[in-house]
């Protein structure tokens, strides 16, 4: 098992309650406030990956160069962080981790790809660390057992972290994470960045000019989804909120495998758009890219209901026949 010894050293304790509050956050006018902004700018992002993802290297700085211009960058591996001095305010880092919150007796497991600077400390001999962005993760079963197990032992000073930096770079599956899923994240912080502006959980959106295309192109969705989704739903089936689905999508539709959806959506000649499901313990958050320009089109947050169901889809079709 590989130990992210340098990861713990950067990040031992998380900054709960400023991270993870939506499919994509990012934090432009707080950094901007607390002039962390322009030091970032300045910075050269180090992109840490899973280990499984290095065999597709090429894929993933394909991927970061389409849409991520606001600093320099570089992919480095966990174990090469070593090598860098992240405090010395000339780096910035994105990097996986996790944390558990408990509300009213519910447990949420949060997984996420963050960007995070450290800058020096008005106090001496201290540093400060900002979250400038995060990436909600939807997870496999044992990680998101690991991370309620470990934020505890942590609350209670009994554990290290290091079980869960290993399960995450090691072991974790992360359903909405590939090459292509990254391009259209990295474009929303990269763009929320550079204009100064925040995005949170509630972020609803629709684009009245391109999501209506999708009644006349196809709407492409990762093959992960299909374990999840059921047309049994579509007619007089009531899903998670109790609500009874009317008619079901009948706009073109296509399943696909991660690795035919990182070739077209990587490739300027075959632009698609492409549905991304994210679920984040018991919300779940639906958005549509358009490949393109790597640009979200339509984006939903739905809380207290998981599964991805018929209703997702027929939402979207309702949305695109009310556009005049």
């Amino acid at each position: 098992m590989l130990l992210i010894k340098k990861i713990l050293l950067i990040f031992p304790v998380l900054l709960i309650g400023v991270i993870c509050k939506g499919q994509v956050s990012y934090f432009g006018i707080e950094a901007a406030q607390k002039a962390k902004l322009d030091g970032f700018k300045t910075t050269t992002t180090l992109f840490t990956l899973q280990y499984n993802d290095y065999p597709e290297l090429e894929k993933f700085n394909e991927a970061i160069k389409k849409v991520w211009t606001i600093t320099p960058f570089k992919i480095i591996k966990p174990n090469e962080l070593a090598k860098y001095d992240i405090a010395s305010s000339s780096y910035s880092l994105f990097y996986f981790d996790g944390y558990s919150e408990t509300i009213d007796n519910s447990t949420n497991v949060n997984v996420f790809y963050a960007l995070k600077l450290i800058t020096p400390s008005e106090k001496p001999k201290q540093k400060e660390e900002s979250i400038l962005a995060t990436i909600n993760l939807s997870t496999d079963a044992f990680t998101d057992l690991l991370v309620k197990e470990i934020s505890g032992r942590m609350a209670a000073r009994r554990g290290p972290k290091s079980d869960l930096l290993n399960q995450l770079y090691n072991n974790s599956k992360f359903y909405n994470w590939s090459p292509g899923f990254l391009a259209g994240y990295l474009k929303q912080i990269n763009d929320g960045l550079n204009t100064q502006r925040s995005q949170y959980l509630d972020f609803q959106f629709y684009n009245k000019t391109r999501l209506p295309q999708l009644s006349k192109e196809t709407l492409y969705v990762p093959e992960y989804i299909r374990q999840l989704f059921s047309l049994a739903r579509s007619t007089g089936t009531k899903n998670n909120n109790n609500e009874v689905a009317q008619e079901p999508y009948t706009y073109k539709l296509k399943f696909a495998s991660y690795s035919e959806m990182d070739s077209l959506i990587l490739n300027k000649n075959t632009p698609i758009k492409y549905l991304i499901y994210t679920q984040r313990s018991n919300d779940k958050i639906i958005s549509v890219y358009d490949s393109k320009d790597s640009q979200i089109i339509y984006q939903k947050f739905v809380p207290q209901s998981t599964n991805f169901e018929m209703n997702d889809l027929i939402e979207i079709k309702k949305i695109i026949k009310s556009i005049p």
